[in-house]
């Protein structure tokens, strides 16, 4: 009997230990802002208008693509693939999956104009790259004016912008403050085509986090922790 009774007294304070542990564990106060460990992860997915100086993305990042100002502070860029002359065809041949993406950005589509090829072909191309990288939200970005064809480039961001709806990705035009109707605002561009310098790229830049942090909201990803 005096045996059992050293077993239950024994029994009873390695239970009373264990309980207090967890109490002491549980009472520990989660870190502000823990609900994600790190800043928002993204990819993008384009052609010169954000492959950089060098005419392709893989070489790094410079002051010739808008990525550079878009990232930092809370968004991080992880990968993808632009290069210059590609079409949305081109991109999904050649892009390859990324690891953990928030937010895939394409901009895509110039070079499919250039080339007189609608939505209607190219819109299979979108939905391939968007399987390859798996992110969690898409955006999807109009194309700039395009001094060649403006108004085809005015019709290719509107299918562009059904094609976001239907698929439920975020679509946003990060070109205000270049449009001028159909075509440039003057000084905004050189060749009717691409930003004329590093500043308008920077303002591309600024325009696109924007609208990342928009696609972010509205898909209601987790904040980066503080």
């Amino acid at each position: 009997m005096r045996v059992m009774r050293w077993v239950l007294v024994g029994i009873v304070v390695v239970t009373a230990v264990t309980l207090s542990m967890v109490t002491v564990d549980r009472s520990t106060p989660l870190a502000a802002g823990s609900g994600r460990p790190g800043p928002l992860r993204i990819a993008v997915v384009g052609d010169s208008l954000s492959a950089g100086r060098s005419r392709f993305l893989g070489n790094g990042l410079d002051d010739g693509t808008w990525i550079t100002s878009a990232v930092g502070d809370g968004i991080e860029f992880v990968g993808g693939w632009a290069r210059s002359g590609a079409t949305p065809d081109q991109m999904a041949e050649s892009v390859r999956p990324v690891s953990d993406v928030d937010v895939l950005v394409i901009l895509a589509g110039t070079n499919a104009v250039r080339l007189h090829r609608t939505l209607g072909v190219e819109a299979a191309a979108y939905r391939s790259i968007v399987r390859t990288v798996h992110p969690r939200t898409v955006l999807i970005a109009a194309i700039p004016p395009y001094h060649w064809q403006p108004h085809a480039a005015m019709e290719y961001n509107q299918d562009l912008r059904r094609l976001a709806d239907r698929e439920g990705w975020s679509w946003g035009d990060p070109w205000k403050f270049a449009r001028n109707g159909a075509g440039w605002v003057q000084g905004v561009s050189d060749d009717g085509t691409h930003p004329a310098g590093a500043r308008q790229y920077r303002e591309l830049g600024s325009s696109m986090r924007t609208l990342i942090e928009h696609a972010r909201d509205d898909h209601a990803i987790p904040l980066a922790a503080d």
